[in-house]
């Protein structure tokens, strides 16, 4: 089970990632971070929702798609008792064009036409991001006592099972005025052959704290349309909504400064070759930015 999310590439910095997983300190070699405390790959906190990425479906060797669809969970996803270790390929660097972004990453960015942004804007890079998860039957196993659901069976032959994803190059466009547009190649997902993906689901899901029937329920749909899970506080006030592009259905994401004024809108938006992540001040410009994109 892969549920990631690359945050806060804006401002010269790439802050963090789940997948089942902790927060993610970055470097550039492996980082072994133990027993999970920020699991399934996402981010710190609503405001680093601004530079999520939509993942794209793709089958790959072991016969299991990639991410097909993000969706929004109101549960803390950093307890997932996992294991991860991290690899990178070279952080953020700053690059003089969208030709030169593209002999790095592989891949030709895309940028909204200049009758939408007039400004030119700065145009940074981050290599490519290797993920793996670990299973450890014991932590699972501690995790659901800890929740009161210690009736949940834990396979022994799960034990020491690794989940990967591959995860960028990340090409980020930053405007003026807090825009910023990022986007990717689609994210790739393994697993081990034969593996009980919706049957790991719900014992993830009760690992830390949902009820039998909704892990379950949760469990079958990720397993049958799987995708990367942004999970937002429960107390964060925050709008959710799907929005339709000119080029297809999208994810809105809303943030309220203390008087309940936008703060902040992101669309996050997958087409068949690319993921995109359109955030700025107000959910119009964001809007628009995002039908500009192919």
């Amino acid at each position: 089970m892969q549920i990631c999310m690359i945050n806060d590439l804006m401002n010269n910095r790439l802050c963090s990632v789940r997948f089942l997983e902790p927060e993610l300190q970055w470097s550039d070699k492996r980082v072994d971070h133990g027993p999970l405390t920020r699991p399934i790959l996402t981010d710190t906190g609503v405001a680093a929702y601004r530079a999520s990425l939509h993942c794209v479906s793709r089958w790959i060797g072991s016969g299991l798609p990639t991410i097909l669809r993000v969706d929004v969970v109101r549960l803390d996803l950093s307890k997932l008792p996992l294991h991860m270790q991290v690899t990178t390929n070279g952080l953020e660097q700053s690059v003089q064009n969208m030709d030169e972004a593209e002999r790095e990453t592989g891949f030709r960015p895309y940028l909204p036409s200049p009758g939408v942004l007039y400004a030119n804007p700065g145009i940074t890079v981050t290599g490519p991001i290797a993920v793996e998860q670990t299973i450890h039957v014991r932590d699972i196993k501690s995790a659901l006592d800890k929740v009161g659901a210690s009736d949940v069976q834990v396979p022994a032959e799960w034990e020491g099972m690794q989940l990967r994803a591959e995860i960028g190059p990340v090409v980020a466009a930053n405007y003026p005025d807090n825009v910023h547009i990022l986007q990717a190649l689609p994210i790739e997902l393994s697993v081990p052959s034969g593996f009980a993906l919706e049957h790991f689901a719900e014992v993830a899901f009760r690992s830390i704290g949902v009820s039998l029937w909704e892990a379950r329920a949760m469990a079958r749909k990720f397993a049958a349309h799987p995708a990367w899970l942004l999970d937002i506080p429960s107390d964060a006030v925050v709008n959710v909504q799907d929005v339709a592009l000119r080029a297809g259905p999208a994810l809105l994401i809303e943030e309220f400064d203390e008087k309940g004024a936008v703060e902040r809108a992101t669309v996050i938006r997958s087409a068949s070759e690319r993921m995109y992540s359109v955030s700025s001040r107000n959910r119009e410009l964001s809007m628009e930015i995002a039908n500009a994109l192919p």
